[in-house]
């Protein structure tokens, strides 16, 4: 054995294998769920070749705020108790595995210096940036019919939350004039700018609301923090205004969409330009841009012209697999059109093969990708909240999933169905409720704190809670930079998706949570907050 560690490269030790293992975690974590696997596979086997691990499986039995997180973990291991599907219990386990592995191994390893956790963090932004630019790629060489498909890595929003990261990275970075030099610390500033427009682009709604909310968590702190009275004021201000002027963007856009008279009224014509009947169909939900779907309907007006115009027949399918009809249907609506002979004639040769290839609106063809996803957001809720209506892949769907997930806590309020039932307890809740989605997408919630509710009850959903706060106080990080904004963006991420629940959404947490909790040797206080730079664990 002496002879085989003096053949060993002197650069080959626990300490660098360790250091590659948290950097191929950071290029991993934007870009590829195998390299994740192998991280953590050289992490966990780097620790336990250690010739004092009982003496580290020790220390970390010692150290309260990791078996805290951990402890996450444990509890879904005790919801096995009260289970009855043990397959779903043992996958759901084994993409928890990072909960266990990551706070032991981290926790009980020599801190991190500044400047090491910086150089990792560069490699994060890196990444992250290698992936924007893949995904536009995508989207300028290839014919992407959902947006969210440009993420190719992961999925979109786990992307989202990454970049997200990377962007607060990125920006406190290029201040740190004695790490690096102007030039360089210009560029971490582009790289940032960059991938807040990227999000726009991807049109990640939950990313741009996580960075938003986070930034206004920022402020506020700093307003307590700030000497000056000019600057607190302005502060402040932007405070108040930012909400305020999203609210109003909101409302105007919500305005564009909802009609201002009730579907039937007196002025209601009954006749076409041709003389032939109007039908108006109240029972065709939906509104485009102000109007009623079901309003100035002449099927066989619409049919006879459409046909004529386009070489993809009335009865078929669009080019993203919808009936042709209805995309006309919508698309005539979006543009203060009726649905009859006259309208299809003031349709645009674009507008034709726009039809053709799918597109339902004349907001997916003119409006901005941001404003665009958000009049889709608030069409898919009116919808919703009008007539009950939900539609594959969106924000209704997700408000029936926590419909669902209610009702179940609702019916097992003290335990929950354990650890391995919760996938049969949503998908015989949806029959129940009468739900209008179809078998193949009975979900569960894509709420992570409604999940845990409904898994382990009201003692589990207490602990999680605790868990998830308790560690940070303890330490006192939330007045930290890298850990408050990391937080933020994980706890709010749990609003709207089941972070815990895949391997890219756990690695994520639990991987940045002990990193910037445990895993370094001093804080990166808020700008301008007194709060000195070492830890007191």
């Amino acid at each position: 054995m002496t002879q085989i560690a003096r053949r060993i490269p002197a650069w080959i030790s626990r300490t660098n294998i360790y250091l590659f293992g948290l950097a191929l975690m950071m290029v991993a974590l934007p870009t590829s769920k195998f390299l994740m696997s192998i991280a953590q596979f050289i992490l966990i086997f780097n620790w336990l070749i250690d010739k004092n691990v009982l003496v580290k499986f020790r220390r970390f039995f010692e150290n309260k705020p990791a078996m805290v997180i951990f402890s996450v973990f444990l509890i879904h291991v005790i919801g096995l108790l009260w289970t009855s599907d043990f397959n779903y219990a043992w996958k759901d386990l084994r993409i928890k595995l990072p909960l266990l592995a990551l706070p032991v191994i981290i926790s009980t390893t020599p801190r991190l210096q500044r400047k090491t956790l910086y150089n990792l963090m560069l490699l994060f932004i890196g990444a992250n940036l290698f992936g924007s630019l893949f995904s536009i790629g995508k989207l300028m060489t290839q014919e992407v019919f959902e947006i969210r498909d440009i993420s190719v890595f992961i999925s979109h929003i786990r992307f989202a939350l990454n970049v997200s990261v990377a962007i607060f990275a990125g920006i406190y970075l290029s201040f740190q004039n004695k790490f690096y030099p102007p030039v360089f610390r210009f560029l971490l500033m582009i790289s940032a700018l960059w991938l807040i427009i990227f999000l726009g682009l991807m049109e990640a709604v939950t990313g741009i609301t996580v960075l938003i909310i986070t930034t206004m968590v920022l402020l506020a702190i700093s307003v307590f923090q700030l000497r000056r009275l000019s600057i607190r004021l302005l502060v402040t201000f932007f405070l108040i205004a930012v909400p305020v002027s999203i609210f109003l963007h909101l409302r105007s856009l919500r305005n564009e969409i909802v009609p201002r008279e009730p579907f039937f009224h007196e002025n209601l014509d009954k006749l076409t330009s041709h003389g032939n009947p109007y039908f108006h169909d109240s029972t065709l939900i939906g509104i485009e841009n102000g109007h009623w779907v079901g309003q100035y309907l002449n099927i066989d007006e619409l049919k006879e012209e459409w046909n004529q115009r386009s070489k993809i027949h009335f009865d078929t399918l669009d080019q993203r697999g919808n009936p042709v009809r209805f995309t006309l249907i919508r698309y005539l609506t979006s543009k203060g059109l009726r649905k009859d002979a006259d309208g299809v004639n003031s349709l645009t040769i674009e507008d034709v093969q726009a039809i053709e290839s799918g597109v339902a609106s004349i907001n997916q063809l003119t409006e901005t990708s941001l404003n665009r996803r958000l009049k889709t957001v608030i069409w898919e809720i009116e919808l919703y909240r009008n007539s009950d209506y939900i539609r594959g892949k969106s924000v209704t769907q997700r408000l029936e999933f926590w419909r669902a997930g209610t009702r179940i806590i609702a019916e097992n309020f003290w335990l929950g169905v354990g650890t391995g039932d919760i996938d049969r307890a949503f998908k015989e809740m949806y029959p129940k409720m009468q739900s209008q989605l179809p078998p193949e997408q009975w979900w569960r919630t894509h709420n992570q704190y409604l999940t845990v509710f409904a898994t382990l009850g009201v003692f589990g959903f207490a602990w999680f809670i605790f868990a998830l706060f308790w560690p940070g106080i303890r330490l006192k990080m939330f007045g930290d930079y890298f850990f408050l904004t990391f937080f933020c963006i994980a706890a709010l991420s749990m609003i709207t998706g089941d972070t815990l629940d895949t391997q890219a959404g756990v690695t994520f947490y639990s991987f940045f949570m002990v990193i910037f909790l445990l895993g370094r040797e001093e804080k990166d206080p808020l700008p301008g907050s007194p709060q000195p730079n070492t830890f007191n664990p």
